[in-house]
């Protein structure tokens, strides 16, 4: 049993699989820092994707007001020529 502990740890999730399993009264401690870093990572999550979605907005709208603005040249230019 030892062994397969040992094995475990070689991976990145190996330390908090040793804590999990080897000391007692880990196992609460190490879900609620999962559940945290979880909560987190979440939040985090959601701020990016409504931070892109202002992002998202805001260069449609300057595009489309540079594509509005070069229209309305265009024409000024063809007005003015004639």
């Amino acid at each position: 049993m030892f062994e397969e502990i040992l094995e475990t740890a070689v991976g990145p999730w190996g330390i908090a699989a040793v804590l999990l399993f080897a000391i007692p009264g880990s196992r609460k401690t190490l879900k609620t820092v999962a559940k945290e870093a979880v909560r987190a990572g979440l939040t985090i999550s959601e701020g990016v994707k409504d931070l892109y979605s202002e992002i998202k907005e805001e260069a449609g709208d300057v595009v489309a007001e540079v594509k509005a603005e070069r229209k309305k040249e265009a024409h000024e230019k063809v007005a003015h020529k004639a």
